[in-house]
């Protein structure tokens, strides 16, 4: 992508991915010719183990020196959904639970 207008793909649900998927994501995130853009990545790492295709494929990409970061989320607070509700549909307040 050019530097005026880079590219962003985000993939939800990586733990189903089939090989051809993860396959095609190591590729592009592991060619030099491929710039401006940004791999956003999801799954549920309790359905991931070590042995996991998309486990393999993040260790691929990081041997060949792609700097992936990983940020674990825990569970929204119900507090957070709330507000987060609130504030995109414009109410006044949160609706206590």
């Amino acid at each position: 992508a050019p530097r005026s207008s880079p590219l962003v793909l985000f993939l939800d649900d990586l733990q189903w991915a089939d090989e051809t998927t993860l396959d095609l994501v190591r590729m592009i995130m592991t060619d030099p010719d491929v710039g401006h853009f940004l791999f956003l990545g999801s799954y549920r790492d309790n359905e991931v183990d070590r042995s996991h295709p998309l486990t393999c494929t993040l260790q691929a990409i990081q041997e060949q020196g792609v700097n992936a970061v990983t940020i674990k989320l825990g569970p929204l607070e119900r507090e957070s959904v709330n507000e987060l509700i609130s504030k995109t549909l414009h109410l006044l307040s949160a609706v206590p639970y």
